[in-house]
């Protein structure tokens, strides 16, 4: 009970901090049955007759406001703190992820885990986080949720009674501790509602740990494969472009929405390719069209590449000029006149060109693995080297002129520049950092025209890029 000198109750310490009036703060140190009382609000206690003789209380009245947490680093730096600091914790997030810090001193304090709950949903959780886990009783997952498991909240118990918690935006990840935006409270019991915030987050985790459930060891295979084929299209979905298989490689392109000719819609992309520039060989749609409708057809009526003969194969690898009985122009979409390894592995009808075309369908999705594939396959074909993605690029641009385009030094700069990347492409930067960029355009995830012209650059749309981006200004100067 706290008693006024003059005697009158004010009842038991606990009421007066709750009080509206009663904002103090009860810094006592007792000897000989005395305290002093500090003034917080609007009266002053003094002489407070609390405790006994040798008896020594630390007491705070005043309730602290929560506390703000608004870049990732603090909130990092607030959880690792209070990772060392509690004796237990419990969590529930959405998504986590391994190799960073606050991640290192959880498992270097496993004992500490009361209960942690872990949603998979977009297949953002990393599979080595569930591996690490798997056998440990005290964290859970939710694999199919109804709706999104979103939750981010970690709540550390401390000795004494003591407890605090954040709650926020960020996941166990680290761009959730590094690089994203995030914002965060942090609350404590010396807050205002302490009890009630308590009880409410044990609550929630409570039901939350009734959800989830451990995952087995056939699960965790399942779910590292579906990730690992999910990689590629969930880094995209981020803006970043580079080698699905490296969790942080990044060819810090642009991202596809702010690049002008991916972000037009198939009306806009289609008139840009019916207005072509002039060029010193001519070129045009409807030129153009003619080598993709012969190549096509060539494909179309024979089961192999081998099995085309030397003038079909000499038209698809670019290496054959207008002739009297032929006035298409095959150099078009990328010529490959001055490949001379090239041209010989054509003449002489390589067979590992066959095999790597073969592994190309001449319909449907080709997917990353497939591509590498045909990479693999073709490069055999040139042991003595001379094999380049120029020449890689313009077969494939024939055969599936939807997906490919042909990249070669007529459109390097133009295409390297507009997508924000560098120019040193590889086999591997061609597919992760130009097709990838192409599937994400607006016009190349639009829906196919009616029949006629429209339709037929809408099935080589890919290829017809090189319309936008060939230069041929140094030519035109010779």
């Amino acid at each position: 009970m706290v008693i006024t000198p003059d005697g009158h109750l004010l009842g038991r310490c606990e009421d007066v901090r709750r009080s509206r009036r009663s904002r103090c703060n009860l810094d006592e140190s007792t000897s000989l049955g005395t305290a002093t009382v500090r003034r917080q609000g609007d009266w002053l206690l003094e002489g407070l007759g609390i405790g006994s003789v040798g008896q020594t209380l630390t007491r705070r009245s005043e309730k602290t406001p929560m506390r703000l947490l608004t870049t990732a680093a603090e909130i990092r730096q607030q959880v690792t703190r209070l990772i060392g600091e509690c004796v237990s914790c419990e969590i529930a997030v959405a998504w986590a992820s391994v190799s960073f810090d606050a991640y290192d001193l959880l498992v270097a304090n496993l004992p500490k885990i009361e209960r942690m709950v872990v949603g998979t949903h977009f297949y953002q959780t990393h599979p080595q986080f569930i591996e690490t886990f798997l056998t440990n009783g005290s964290v859970r997952f939710v694999l199919n949720p109804d709706g999104v498991f979103h939750p981010k909240v970690y709540l550390f118990e401390k000795p004494c009674e003591r407890w605090e918690c954040i709650i926020g935006s960020p996941n166990f990840t680290q761009h959730g501790f590094a690089c994203n935006s995030e914002v965060a409270v942090l609350l404590s019991n010396e807050d205002y509602g302490a009890e009630d915030a308590l009880r409410g987050v044990k609550t929630t985790i409570s039901s939350y740990w009734q959800r989830a459930r451990a995952i087995t060891p056939a699960e965790m295979e399942a779910y590292r494969a579906a990730w690992k084929r999910k990689q590629l299209s969930l880094k995209n979905l981020k803006g970043k472009f580079g080698n699905p298989n490296e969790e942080n490689s990044d060819d810090h392109g642009k991202d596809p929405i702010v690049v002008p000719v991916l972000a037009q819609s198939w009306p806009e992309y289609f008139g840009k390719v019916k207005g072509e520039k002039t060029t010193p060989y001519g070129h045009s749609m409807a030129g153009r069209l003619k080598v993709i409708e012969v190549c096509q057809h060539l494909f179309a009526n024979n089961t192999r590449f081998k099995d085309i003969d030397s003038q079909g194969r000499l038209k698809i690898a670019g290496l054959m000029k207008p002739t009297p009985t032929d006035s298409i122009d095959y150099r078009w979409f990328g010529s490959m006149m001055g490949a001379g390894k090239f041209w010989r592995a054509i003449n002489t009808n390589d067979d590992n060109l066959s095999l790597a075309l073969d592994l190309i369908p001449k319909r449907g999705v080709v997917s990353r693995e497939t591509y590498l594939g045909y990479i693999d396959q073709y490069r055999k074909a040139f042991p003595d080297g001379r094999d380049g993605i120029g020449t890689a690029s313009r077969l494939l641009a024939m055969k599936r002129p939807d997906t490919f385009v042909c990249f070669d030094a007529r459109n390097r700069e133009g295409l390297c520049e507009a997508f924000g990347i560098s120019r040193s492409v590889g086999y591997e930067e061609y597919w992760d950092s130009i097709i990838s960029r192409i599937m994400e355009a607006s016009w190349w995830c639009s829906p196919p025209p009616l029949p006629g012209v429209e339709r037929e650059v809408w099935e080589a749309r890919a290829a017809f890029l090189d319309s936008l981006f060939y230069d041929g200004a140094d030519m035109a100067e010779s």
